[in-house]
Formats: C-alpha cells, structure tokens, sequence
C-alpha cells in the first residue's frame, strides 16, 4: 500500500486524535499517536498538549533514532515507545496509545486480557497481552513490551492505557476502539457471573473465515 503525502498523513494523525478524544480513549494530554513518514522518519504528536486541540502544524518529524528534526515543541514523552514498536514491527505503520477506561481498568483489577473473547477481538485485535507496570515516560515502558511487540499487534499496559499498531493510522484506531469495546463486554459479563473466551476451535474457524474474506490483523 503507497505511502500517503506528508499533508496528508498530518491530517490523517489530527483525525485520529480528534476521534481518541471523542471517544473518550484520551483526555487533556494524555495519548500519543505517530506514524512513519519515510527515509526513517516519523511523524509524533507533541508532549503535554491536548490531543483534540492539535493541528497539522503542531506535529513533529523524528528520526527514528529519535531526534526531532522540525516542529515546535518536544515529541511526545512516550516516543522511545514508538521507537521499540517501530523497529521491532517493520510492518507497521502507525502506532496509537491511548488510556481506554474499561480496558484499563482490567489491568488495575488484574482481570485477564479479553482475548479471543468475540469474533471481532480475534479478528481485528488478534492475541492481547498485558505489558507488566512499567514508570511512564521512562525506558522501563519500551523494555517492558520488547518481548511482546513480535507478536502482538495490540497490548495493554498494566495501569498505563494500551498500544495498537496497525498498518494504516486508521488501523491503529480501529484496534484501539474495539479493544474498548471489547473491554466493556468482559467488564459486564463479570458483572452477569461468567467470561469465558470462544474455545480455541471456534477461533479457528472465525479466522479461517476472515481469512477467506480478505480480513484479519497480519
């Protein structure tokens, strides 16, 4: 899939803000979304600004070793967490984290992860793990997922929010909403007594089909 323009990729990363925050995925400051522009380049949001108050101009282009290289302003406190998903998903494109309530709140109960728990978790999410707590903003968050990012394309972070990486910045957003979604449905089923996932045989036969249709996450 071509490589959108960077006008176009700045507007597309301000879209995807914007529908964090009216969601209620992010609020204030929290959340940071990137994506790659190319020639080892990536395009960030900002640190401490208001995700649903950014324009295209406010965003900043990072290597990918991490130095800000135009834009106003520091890249967003989480970038070396960009970075680890970067260079361990060449596949990816895009990568959103934000601070999905239910899906948090799992994390903080110390709940499972709703893995395999609907159709579209298998299909859309694929396998979900959760990234031991790890101090925010520091180097303990990328070492904590390192071991994960081979293999997931969706983690919680244990009382921090949630990574998706996706191969379009939309993709990303889409996983970030489900995971939510999906969250809620865990939280009340809890509630009516009984969460239990689909049987790995069931999940079989829904990837086969989505597979069969041209879906699915990898």
């Amino acid at each position: 899939m071509p490589r959108s323009s960077e006008p176009a990729l700045r507007a597309q990363l301000i879209a995807v803000c914007r529908r964090l925050a009216a969601l209620d995925l992010i609020g204030a400051g929290e959340g940071n979304v990137s994506c790659r522009l190319g020639r080892g380049r990536l395009l960030v949001t900002p640190s401490g600004v208001a995700k649903a108050a950014l324009r295209p101009a406010d965003l900043l282009v990072v290597s990918e070793a991490g130095e800000k290289l135009r834009g106003r302003g520091r890249p967003t406190s989480e970038l070396p967490m960009h970075l680890a998903a970067y260079a361990a998903r060449p596949d990816a494109e895009a990568v959103v984290h934000a601070h999905p309530i239910t899906a948090v709140a799992l994390t903080v109960a110390g709940a499972p992860p709703p893995d395999a728990l609907l159709p579209e978790a298998a299909v859309v999410l694929g396998p979900l793990a959760v990234a031991p707590f790890a101090t925010p903003g520091t180097g303990e968050v990328p070492a904590s997922i390192a071991s994960l990012l081979p293999s997931h394309d969706v983690l919680l972070l244990e009382r921090h929010g949630a990574l998706a990486l996706g191969r379009t910045l939309g993709e990303a957003a889409d996983r970030m909403e489900i995971l939510e979604r999906v969250a809620r449905v865990a939280f009340h089923a809890r509630l009516l007594g009984r969460c239990e996932p689909l049987p790995a045989p069931a999940v079989e036969k829904v990837l086969a089909a989505a597979r069969k249709a041209g879906l699915g996450s990898r």
